[in-house]
């Protein structure tokens, strides 16, 4: 095939993607949302869908067209600042040429965020099996603003960078949910919501000769995010995700769009890429990564219950009379014989014949569950043997992360000059009110900011005098004497407080109920 023709087919394919987008514009009155992530296929597609929009008539313009993009506050912080510098520039072209555009950035709340749910309350970070971290930072966020969309105007369309041929799970995706006859799909979680996806027939080569061989509406210079994409060694980006199936189709985690703190692939090529490239105030980032990534998995850092209390017991194999618990991370691989409970490093395990028999071990010799103390406990369950199961991250460890985060914060400002907060006021502050929810009260999250930072926060300090000191300690003292579990009766105290003057209290009574109802307060 002739050098022309082929130059000939990329631009056909772009003109058609254009008078694609226009037909479909015409068609109703519905919104558009489009998902602009700052990787090469949302740029795309925000330029088919800008060209577009300006090859029509002001008569035509009739409906208004959302781009948005998602800030999960923890974006690799060379990205989220042109997802910013670009968003202004559309905001700019639409003023100027009278087009119904604008430019929202959508975030999770300050109590859903990475680092609240990982210092707050401790969650493990995110693994391919548990990447609780999708739904609250980007599918809730999306759905909430699309949500509202719908709620105003009765239908809404999404429109997304997604292409045919990036991966099989991806097509099983578009394929399942494509109305035939028409270029909209069902969404598919939301009601009144449906997608629209411009280059869905490009192929990546199309991508990138749409990006570079054609202006930008906006002013952009695509060289500079082609430079982004080599300089990360990357060939892929996080998409703005708003469904549960989007989530699935495929991880990003080595990717080179999404979040600097993703722990759920093994090596960050992304920040690895940068800092090759000469980016070296990203080296404390990554690094603190890095460790993260190291301790999801150290029993010694983690609870032995989860956050609601419950007791359970993980499955481990067994072949013959050796319990194997297999190597995960840096633990090696650990061989425990059932008839002396030694495993192969010598350690001595605690292996019961029924859960009940384990709960007794853990009542009659105090153990706190909630600590980083690991009694090494197997009991018989009805599958086999199961471990002793893992929670939060402990207390302690929460209050390390804090502190070392704020190092890598202020280490980028003294060594490098950086001015890159990686965690808001907002966020310290949901993180301190967690923290009083579950029995904290040493305002801890003052004290450690204070001490990294030298500043003084002066927040919420109202909500920790519950009690004077002195008066905890005698409280302490009461609870100890009496078998009463000292955290308990706090978090009950602190929810007294904070229901205080409700006419209503149906809420009050179902969370009191949980509380008293976890178990590790019954053993």
């Amino acid at each position: 095939m002739k050098l022309t023709k082929i130059l000939d087919e990329k631009g056909k394919k772009f003109r058609d993607a254009i008078d694609r987008t226009k037909r479909v514009y015409l068609q109703d009155d519905r919104p558009w949302i489009i998902g602009y992530s700052g990787g090469k296929d949302s740029t795309a597609t925000c330029t088919v869908v800008l060209t577009a929009l300006s090859e029509l008539s002001q008569e035509e313009l009739k409906k208004h067209v959302y781009i948005i993009s998602s800030d999960t506050l923890v974006e690799t912080p060379l990205i989220i600042n042109e997802i910013d510098s670009t968003l202004y520039k559309m905001e700019q072209y639409g003023k100027k040429n009278k087009l119904p555009i604008s430019t929202y950035k959508v975030q999770p709340q300050f109590d859903n965020t990475f680092w609240a749910n990982l210092i707050g309350r401790g969650y493990p970070c995110p693994n391919q099996t548990f990447r609780w971290c999708t739904d609250r930072m980007k599918i809730e966020p999306a759905n909430r603003f699309i949500k509202e969309i719908v709620a105003s105007n009765g239908e809404a369309i999404m429109v997304l960078g997604v292409r045919k041929g990036e991966s099989n799970s991806r097509d099983r995706v578009l394929n399942s949910h494509t109305v035939k006859t028409s270029d909209l799909m069902r969404h598919t979680t939301l009601n009144n919501a449906f997608t629209f996806a411009p280059i869905i027939e490009f192929t990546i080569d199309d991508v990138w000769d749409v990006l570079l061989n054609y202006p930008c509406p906006w002013g952009g210079n695509n060289q500079e995010l082609f430079k982004l994409y080599a300089d990360s060694s990357s060939n892929s980006e996080c998409p703005l995700v708003v469904d549960e199936e989007t989530k699935n189709a495929g991880s990003c985690g080595n990717s080179r769009f999404g979040c600097w703190v993703c722990t759920v692939v093994a090596e960050d090529k992304a920040l690895s890429g940068f800092i090759q490239s000469g980016t070296n105030w990203l080296v404390p980032l990554l690094e603190y990564r890095n460790w993260l990534y190291s301790i999801r998995d150290d029993r010694s850092l983690r609870m032995k219950r989860r956050a609601s209390g419950q007791i359970y017991f993980s499955a481990i194999k067994q072949k013959d009379d050796i319990l194997i618990i297999p190597k995960k991370g840096d633990r090696e691989k650990i061989e425990i014989d059932i008839n002396t409970g030694k495993d192969n490093f010598g350690e001595e395990w605690n292996i019961f014949q029924s859960k009940n028999k384990a709960i007794k071990y853990i009542k009659d010799n105090k153990i706190d569950l909630s600590s980083d103390d690991d009694p090494k406990i197997i009991c018989k369950t009805n599958d086999g043997y199961g471990q002793l199961g893992l929670g939060p991250f402990t207390y302690n460890e929460r209050k390390e992360m804090l502190r070392r985060l704020l190092k890598v914060q202020k280490q980028i400002k003294d060594e490098f000059g950086i001015e890159h907060e990686l965690i808001t006021k907002e966020e310290l502050i949901a993180i301190s009110k967690l923290w009083l929810e579950q029995g904290y009260w040493n305002d801890d999250v003052c004290k450690i900011y204070k001490e990294v930072m030298n500043i003084d926060l002066n927040f919420i300090s109202d909500d920790i005098k519950l009690l004077s000191e002195n008066e905890l300690e005698i409280l302490k003292d009461i609870c100890i004497n009496n078998n009463i579990d000292f955290e308990l009766v706090k978090k009950i105290l602190y929810l007294e407080k904070n229901s205080y003057g409700l006419t209503r209290r149906d809420n009050l009574q179902k969370e009191l109920s949980r509380l008293l109802n976890q178990d590790y307060i019954h053993i």
